[in-house]
């Protein structure tokens, strides 16, 4: 089945870029994958802007940045097993899309979004249509960095690239 895949470059995706996809899944019946890349460099921030806004997402972002600790220190099996807990806490924000009838799935890396939502979609061959939503961090990347990040992944993928303004 084709796959819609809604990027997020953050913690964070907008409300707006979520429904869209949501509804264009519908209408072309087509699954969403939901692909969240946190970038180590803002880290802090993160944590900054996560203790204003939600307990769930603090976690997801505890999990992702022990996962990276532990893979780094080559404890691969607890590095995936943090990222799983940090994904399980966000696939129950997610019954939306089920209540709409559109198939989702979550997962979660740390890294440059450039690299990273390309090799997902190389790796992924079913995704026909990427949305970048770069929206949910406004004040760790800059908005020259965001334009250039989302230029050099246009520029990579291979297939459409839709950006949605909130």
């Amino acid at each position: 089945m084709k796959k819609v895949l809604l990027t997020i470059d953050g913690i964070t995706s907008d409300q707006k870029v979520f429904h869209y996809a949501i509804s264009l899944c519908k209408r072309i019946s087509a699954e969403l994958s939901i692909f969240q890349v946190i970038r180590p460099q803002y880290y802090r921030k993160y944590i900054k802007k996560i203790r204003k806004n939600a307990m769930i997402a603090q976690k997801v972002l505890e999990s992702t940045m022990a996962a990276a600790a532990f893979a780094e220190a080559g404890e691969h099996e607890t590095a995936l097993d943090l990222m799983a807990e940090g994904s399980e806490q966000v696939e129950h924000l997610l019954k939306e899309s089920e209540k709409a009838g559109v198939h989702c799935r979550f997962s979660i890396r740390s890294g440059n979004p450039e690299k990273e939502i390309v090799d997902y979609v190389n790796d992924h061959r079913d995704v026909i249509l990427t949305i970048y939503d770069a929206s949910g961090d406004s004040g760790t990347a800059d908005i020259f960095e965001k334009k250039t990040t989302l230029a050099n992944i246009k520029r990579s993928l291979s297939v459409p690239v839709v950006t949605v303004h909130s």
